[in-house]
């Protein structure tokens, strides 16, 4: 639970950042041709961990750019990321998780 009083300047959440990071390392070693199984072992994670983290590959690139500077609303952690079914449209990703342009 995060309380929030006034402005708050954006602060990237270093969690959320680490795994939209392994999201994009994980998606290409599968994409190579790596097996989950294998790739889960060698990153010290397990099988389902790894296929929970990889759709974050599939944000949209505005979703991504507000995690990175921090600007995402401040109830997008990667916990509700994470058991929600994003769908694959871009805009309606945006729509579902409040993000505003």
């Amino acid at each position: 639970m995060r309380i929030v009083s006034g402005e708050m300047a954006p602060v990237p959440d270093p969690t959320l950042l680490r795994a939209l990071h392994s999201a994009h390392r994980w998606t290409e070693a599968l994409k190579s041709g790596t097996p989950l199984g294998k790739l889960a072992s060698s990153e010290g994670v397990s099988e389902r961990y790894l296929a929970r983290i990889v759709p974050l590959a599939g944000l949209s690139p505005r979703i991504q750019k507000d995690l990175i500077e921090g600007s995402q609303p401040v109830d997008l952690t990667l916990e509700r990321l994470i058991r929600m079914t994003l769908p694959l449209a871009w805009d309606a990703q945006e729509k579902l998780l409040g993000i505003k342009h």
